[in-house]
């Protein structure tokens, strides 16, 4: 759990620059994973079952996750708030232009 909290942060900070609703936005991170994560056990258990080798597995969960977590970021969480975060640079340009 902590380290969704650690890629929360940091995408939105740094990856999207997002300015949106932290609470709504984590709410949807959160909404994710009660999805990816029992299904993503579903498909480990099904793969392993077959034969498959358990780290091949694990290393294809962890992309899927990798791969549809950013998607799911990008066009649904941020969808319309990427680069709206002001750095603390530009506020301080913007209040001595002000001055």
């Amino acid at each position: 759990m902590l380290s969704v909290l650690w890629n929360f942060t940091i995408n939105r900070k740094l990856t999207f620059k997002s300015a949106n609703n932290v609470k709504v936005a984590m709410l949807l991170v959160a909404l994710f994973y009660v999805a990816f994560t029992p299904l993503s056990s579903w498909v480990h258990i099904l793969l392993a079952d077959a034969g498959w080798d358990a780290l091949l597995v694990e290393v294809l969960v962890m992309l899927s996750n990798f791969v549809l977590e950013f998607l799911y970021c990008r066009f649904i969480v941020y969808r319309n708030s990427c680069d709206t975060a002001v750095s603390k640079k530009e506020k301080v340009k913007n209040e001595e232009k002000a001055e």
